[in-house]
């Protein structure tokens, strides 16, 4: 038998939440107050529900359900999250870029 010596896993999140969530209101200041407001509730929901590694596995209908908003709002506020690069969507995941 072969014996493993103790590793230590790196557990710190790739992300750091207080730095998201104010880009996140700054970027969504200049919208209106329903998309400022359905876009903190998705950063907050994105963050108490991806991996370590910064990954949503989630549909969006499943996160309209959850939080109870429109599709379209929530397509509205993940283009711009897209496009000022705190995230990116693949095939059935939001991904949140690397800081």
């Amino acid at each position: 038998m072969k014996v493993v010596e103790n590793q230590v896993y790196n557990t710190k999140n790739v992300f750091s939440e207080e730095k998201i969530l104010n880009d996140c209101r700054e970027y969504f200041s200049s919208e209106t107050e329903k998309i400022t407001e359905v876009g903190e509730r998705f950063i907050q929901y994105f963050l108490k529900n991806a991996s370590k590694e910064g990954v949503l596995f989630k549909t969006i209908k499943e996160i309209t359900t959850d939080i109870n908003i429109s599709h379209q709002t929530l397509t509205k506020v993940l283009k711009i999250l897209e496009s000022k690069e705190i995230i990116y969507r693949r095939n059935g995941i939001i991904g949140l870029w690397k800081e």
